[in-house]
């Protein structure tokens, strides 16, 4: 199972965090977040291309979107607002027109589950995505620090990957793996794994993995 360390912005934490394996980093680009990425932000030079580089927005223009995925030369697009159907596929066509000089760039839709969610309404999405995310309805746009009811990931019946996020610390590590008969494809961790906002606990985090595994 994958991991991804979302919500990170201080160089030298990166490369920390980088450096343990991780899949995943997530860096976001909505302002209204204490987990901000200043425009003046820029990857560090050893930052490894083993680790993929996800760009998270909350209902931005396409416009935008495109010009951080160049900028940052972003792997994945982590949607977390409220994009619909139609937006995801205006954003797919618009990525494949950027393959002749980038690598294909995946895209993550986020939903937010509450004490109860319908799943019914991933159908128009999945033509569109390459995963879902499925975080904790909350104050915040993710990094609440709080876990939905996993038990409700029972009724999901779609084939298409999903990351599971939401208050995970190290004690989940054992109902995630119980989770194994779900297509997880990776776990996002933030706001536990800190020591303050955007910056995260390295050794914590390497704990983690390795009861993971």
């Amino acid at each position: 199972m994958k991991i991804k360390v979302c919500g990170m912005k201080e160089s030298s934490n990166i490369i920390e965090v980088v450096n343990l394996g991780i899949d995943y980093v997530g860096f976001i680009f909505y302002e209204k977040s204490p987990r901000f990425v200043q425009d003046d932000f820029s990857f560090p030079k050893d930052f490894t291309l083993q680790t993929k580089k996800v760009g998270v927005f909350v209902n931005h223009s396409l416009q935008i979107i495109v010009e951080k995925i160049i900028k940052y030369r972003l792997d994945l697009v982590q949607l977390h607002g409220n994009e619909t159907a139609d937006f995801c596929h205006h954003l797919k066509m618009k990525l494949a027109s950027l393959d002749s000089f980038m690598p294909q760039v995946e895209i993550i839709k986020v939903f937010s589950i509450g004490e109860s969610f319908d799943f019914k309404q991933l159908e128009a999405y999945k033509p569109y995505i390459n995963y879902f995310l499925f975080d904790t309805k909350g104050t915040n746009l993710g990094g609440n620090g709080v876990a939905f009811d996993w038990n409700i990931l029972k009724n999901y019946k779609h084939e298409v990957p999903f990351f599971l996020s939401g208050g995970i610390d190290v004690q989940h590590v054992p109902e995630i793996k119980h989770l194994s008969s779900l297509p997880i494809h990776a776990v996002d961790i933030n706001s536990r794994f800190e020591v303050s906002a955007g910056f995260k606990d390295v050794e914590k985090i390497k704990k983690f993995k390795q009861s993971l595994l």
